[in-house]
């Protein structure tokens, strides 16, 4: 690998999603910035700076900068949960997010492409030695590891129609969740590597919020024990 961060952040939106993380963290100190909560530390004997953000993209991209900037994170991981849009994903599977975009964000009156945020790129790429850390930790893991797109909104897809929309502007999209391209876009903005790793915990149908309630915990384990592999290897 020829990346090795000196300090490691870590981002996920819920309690659950980052619990398990904070759980196994040594020499653990609590940050709070207004809502935001930081705590920072060792995991598996990397410094790391792991923060609990809050649902959706704007509290994605502050948590974002602030680990950047005040705790000089040298990359940025996401943990959490998602739902499954690829055909062949089960709940519990992990996905190794390769590329992100906005599914809801619409400038094609422009001549942008559906999705991309004016000057900025379409898709956003995950750090390739990032990408190859969490691929290596995948059969230790013991889980099925997907990789790919993974689409972000400020909303919880739940419907068919939805599902068809999505894919209908992304053919090769994975997952769905809330916080992943505000993060990538963040990290691009100020120059930093990132990656994003999820489990599904749902769907996306119309079962999505059963789905979700009932296996937020597994899809939360699964997305943190990916997250320890890769850390391990950088």
């Amino acid at each position: 690998m020829t990346i090795k961060p000196q300090i490691i952040g870590i981002i996920g939106a819920m309690e659950k999603e980052i619990e398990l993380l904070q759980q196994s963290m040594t020499n653990i100190q609590s940050h709070q910035f207004g809502q935001l909560s930081v705590y920072s530390g060792e995991l598996d004997g990397k410094s790391v700076a792991l923060c609990l953000s809050g649902i959706g993209k704007v509290n994605a991209a502050i948590a974002t900068t602030i680990l950047i900037e005040h705790f000089a994170t040298d990359c940025i991981i996401n943990t959490g949960s998602a739902g499954g849009l690829g055909t062949e994903l089960h709940i519990g599977d992990a996905v190794i997010g390769t590329q992100v975009a906005h599914h809801d964000v619409n400038v094609t009156a422009f001549g942008y492409t559906h999705g991309q945020v004016p000057q900025m790129a379409a898709r956003f790429n995950s750090h390739v030695d990032l990408v190859r850390a969490a691929e290596l930790a995948a059969p230790n893991a013991g889980l099925r590891v997907y990789r790919g797109l993974v689409a972000s909104g400020d909303q919880f897809i739940h419907s068919e129609s939805d599902r068809q929309l999505i894919r209908q502007h992304f053919p090769d999209i994975v997952a769905v969740e809330m916080e992943a391209a505000a993060i990538a876009q963040t990290c691009v903005v100020l120059n930093k590597p990132f990656v994003i790793i999820r489990a599904i915990s749902d769907t996306a149908d119309s079962s999505a919020a059963i789905s979700f309630d009932e296996f937020l915990q597994t899809a939360a384990a699964h997305s943190a024990q990916l997250v320890r592999g890769l850390i391990q290897n950088i």
